[in-house]
């Protein structure tokens, strides 16, 4: 893959630095990352469960890999699925377990692994595999994408959720007015989490969020990618997400500006 060459850093160093940010954002992960829940953003989680879930038989097992604190695992335990939990930070799957409610305890298995070594070695099927947030994070994810497109047989599912999208900027006005959201956006955030005292980790994602270095990733490539392994691609949503709701309804529905995707595929 081109950006794993384009680097020195090694992919030692990438899962080093993962666990370590991770047990620092632990239990405060999501408060630290409130682009991922608030309303806007919270309508597009729900309508995409909503659409997957139509997809899926009432015993349906699923995979969360990079499942953090379980913000998306709950959506599905909820609705009655049995789900297998993985991430790699001891911290974050702690803060998980804790935070569930006794009645979706018995549908959750909670692994604590690394992806690459959990793929090489597993070999249950899943109904259903998620990638939330986890792509961004990982040293060749083309390479992983490959290897979980291989555990898919006909009828199973793959959702990747919430990744960093990598474009072109088609408008130098339009971007101007989106970075200038951004940092409006980001300047109250700060302020926020300095009135929570709740520290900003900036300085700590030296290379966690590897991908990032590259500008994201690319939502061609990753379609192309999964057509080449024999999926079939049901739905792709491009959109833009910001630490509030409002700045993100403002990005989406005035600017229309993106920075964000995810992909829902199956095997035929």
């Amino acid at each position: 893959m081109d950006s794993a060459k384009a680097s020195p850093v090694t992919k030692e160093k990438v899962l080093e630095e993962n666990q370590r940010v991770h047990a620092l954002e632990n239990r405060l992960y999501l408060l630290r990352h409130p682009e991922q829940t608030n309303f806007f953003q919270n309508a597009i989680l729900e309508r995409t469960l909503g659409e997957v879930c139509s997809n899926l038989k009432g015993e349906s097992s699923i995979l969360d890999l990079g499942c953090g604190t379980g913000y998306l695992s709950k959506g599905l335990l909820s609705r009655g699925y049995r789900v297998t939990g993985l991430d790699l930070s001891q911290e974050m799957i702690q803060a998980f377990e804790d935070s569930l409610p006794l009645s979706l305890k018995p549908k959750l298995r909670l692994i604590v692994e690394d992806i690459e070594e959990f793929l090489s070695k597993n070999q249950e099927r899943y109904d259903l595999i998620v990638l939330s947030a986890i792509l961004h994070h990982l040293f060749d994810y083309e390479s992983v994408l490959r290897k979980i497109c291989a555990k898919l047989v006909s009828g199973k599912k793959l959702l990747v959720f919430f990744e960093p999208l990598k474009q072109e900027v088609q408008s130098p006005v339009r971007f101007a007015l989106h970075r200038a959201l951004s940092w409006g956006d980001e300047k109250i955030y700060r302020f926020e989490m300095k009135l929570r005292k709740i520290s900003v980790l900036d300085d700590e994602y030296h290379h966690s969020d590897y991908q990032r270095r590259f500008g994201g990733i690319d939502p061609n490539r990753v379609e192309m990618l999964l057509r080449d392994e024999g999926l079939e691609i049901l739905r792709i949503d491009k959109y833009c997400a910001r630490r509030y709701g409002l700045h993100a309804w403002l990005a989406n529905c005035v600017l229309k500006t993106q920075n964000t995707f995810n992909i829902f595929a199956s095997r035929p």
